[in-house]
């Protein structure tokens, strides 16, 4: 692939020249200042896009080895972009933390119930659900990914092992599956639909 500088992140929505591209998830008008990325076309035009960020406070951009796609992370929210393009191709996610890069430039991403793996080729797809609600402590060795998963039980809160196969995509360990944990989820959905009838009486 070209070493053609293909984007640039900005600080700022620029004061002048063309209009900003607003993207949102909902392809909405989005008018507030967002993640602010310039994106250079292969016919030497660019334009600016204004990205509505999600849920996290973590901006990123990434390019990949065989594809043209470029990933644009707002505010955790995944745009995945063509530059010749003022569409995404796809949105995905509110609440993506952090990036893993492997040494076969596999991207990782990870939020607070699953991962999401970025291929070389810009192919992706998700995990299955680990997590009740974090997951943190990622390595990666070869094709095996290992963390921990927050699993709730009836006297404290725990963290839990788990590692997802890269090559057979599978899930094990983590704390989604685990039954005492979603006992205990649903004794707190209780309790909080039981607090909610009586706010309401």
């Amino acid at each position: 692939m070209s070493h053609t500088l293909r984007y640039e992140i900005l600080e700022s929505l620029p004061a002048y020249g063309p209009m900003y591209i607003p993207v949102s998830e909902n392809n909405e008008a989005y008018y507030s200042e967002g993640f602010v990325v310039r994106f250079y076309t292969s016919e030497n035009t660019n334009w600016v896009g204004n990205f509505e960020p999600g849920w996290i406070g973590f901006n990123a951009v990434y390019e990949f080895e065989h594809d043209p796609s470029i990933l644009v992370i707002a505010g955790g929210t995944c745009y995945l972009m063509n530059p010749d393009l003022e569409k995404p191709i796809s949105i995905f996610g509110t609440q993506y933390e952090t990036v893993t890069k492997t040494l076969n430039r596999r991207l990782i991403l990870q939020d607070s119930t699953c991962l999401t793996v970025f291929e070389a080729d810009g192919e992706y797809w998700h995990s299955e659900r680990i997590s009740w609600d974090g997951i943190k402590d990622l390595t990666v060795e070869g094709n095996l990914v290992s963390g921990v998963a927050y699993e709730p039980t009836v006297d404290s809160d725990e963290w839990v092992e788990f590692v997802v196969d890269l090559e057979k995509r599978n899930v094990k360990g983590g704390s989604w599956c685990n039954p005492t944990a979603k006992k205990v989820q649903l004794m707190h959905k209780n309790q909080q639909a039981k607090r909610r009838w009586w706010k309401i009486w």
